[in-house]
């Protein structure tokens, strides 16, 4: 039998408080600083994204005059990615080195990178942000690249065995469609992890899909859902890759009652149904999964 929306909301919703209370987490990541370890290019140029991201990162080379002016406890390091798929953040390891000595956290994105440098990055890092992706229609279309789904399992699972990993899931990345979303579930289910990170395609001007609709919000909905059931015991979070407006106000509502843990830069809308459920607000000022 399958189980209507509402029903499947109510179930959702009453893991979350079995497992975690009647807390609801606002990150506003105003101490976390975002670096980029290429500048604004990136040799992918994706259909969601076509490097536009990068242009709201510090280059790391100029992260020291942006941490006077700011009190920054933690940084995401990040960047385009090479041909293959990797963020190249092994180029900056002294860097790395020397802001985990001077006692920041560090979450890192590494894409599909080898083994290699997967060992000698991960030792100074809190934490991967791991974007997976295990439908090879979607890898191909988003990210032009002829990588297998294998590819990312090996990738995730070497990475996890280094370090802590919250995987990342773009609900609606295949031109706002629901396309391998429920695999993935299915997939981290056998051996959940602490934190997941849900993400919605955000149809962004000069690319591929500036003109594409963002998933419908019931089918979102779904997917959470889906995920709080088969992960009781993990922490999820909804990012701050989402769109604005009142798509995202009631997103954000209907994340809540889904039973999400945390919402980065949460609406107005959010906010008022956390007041009226008597949700027990707890803000933070990092990266959701730090």
């Amino acid at each position: 039998m399958i189980m209507k929306l509402n029903e499947k909301m109510k179930l959702a919703y009453n893991i979350k408080v079995d497992n975690f209370g009647n807390t609801i987490g606002f990150s506003y990541p105003n101490q976390t600083l975002a670096i980029s370890t290429t500048g604004n290019s990136c040799s992918l140029n994706c259909a969601h994204c076509n490097g536009h991201y990068l242009n709201n990162m510090v280059h790391i080379n100029d992260y020291e005059s942006k941490i006077k002016s700011k009190t920054i406890t933690s940084f995401l390091i990040s960047g385009g990615c090479q041909h293959e798929g990797d963020v190249p953040i092994n180029n900056h390891i002294e860097t790395i080195k020397k802001l985990k000595k001077q006692g920041y956290s560090l979450n890192a994105h590494l894409g599909l990178m080898d083994k290699e440098s997967i060992k000698s990055i991960c030792k100074y890092i809190d934490i991967v942000s791991f974007d997976i992706v295990l439908d090879e229609e979607t890898i191909k279309e988003v990210y032009k690249m002829d990588k297998k789904k294998e590819d990312y399992i090996e990738t995730y699972e070497f990475i996890k065995q280094q370090v802590e990993i919250a995987p990342h899931i773009c609900i609606g990345l295949k031109g706002g469609k629901i396309k391998g979303e429920y695999e993935i579930i299915n997939y981290l289910k056998k051996d959940p992890p602490k934190k997941i990170t849900f993400i919605v395609l955000i149809p962004t001007k000069n690319t591929e899909y500036e003109n594409v609709t963002p998933p419908e919000l019931e089918k979102v909905a779904d997917i959470i859902c889906e995920a709080r059931i088969n992960l009781p015991k993990t922490e999820i979070n909804l990012g701050c890759m989402r769109p604005r407006g009142m798509y995202r106000s009631e997103l954000d509502k209907i994340a809540i009652l889904c039973g999400i843990n945390k919402i980065v830069l949460p609406s107005r809308g959010a906010k008022n149904k956390a007041l009226e459920m008597n949700l027990n607000i707890v803000e933070g000022k990092e990266c959701c999964v730090l």
